[in-house]
């Protein structure tokens, strides 16, 4: 069983679905944007803790890329939303 490869791939999904909901959306809203940024973070972790428990299977590969390449292109085509999330976390704290 992989539970920790199916997890991270559920987790980035969802997180692309949240990003996604984000830029359909026609007003910037931060509490979704940042649920689907640490719901990808979880993704990542949760990937990294499959490769270091040797699940077998190619699923948690596939869930860090997708990390990275959504993160790529968050950036590449809306930079601001990064610039946002972290203004928006420098306030809460």
């Amino acid at each position: 069983m992989k539970p920790f490869s199916i997890l991270s791939m559920v987790f980035i999904i969802l997180g692309l679905f949240f990003i996604a909901l984000n830029w359909i959306i026609e007003d910037f809203s931060e509490p979704i944007l940042i649920i689907g940024a640490i719901s990808l973070l979880i993704g990542c972790v949760l990937s990294y803790i499959a490769i270091s428990k040797k699940e077998k299977g190619s699923l948690k590969f596939i869930s860090i890329a997708s990390f990275f390449i959504i993160l790529f292109l968050v950036t590449w085509y809306e930079p601001f939303q990064v610039l946002r999330i972290i203004t928006w976390l420098k306030n809460i704290a």
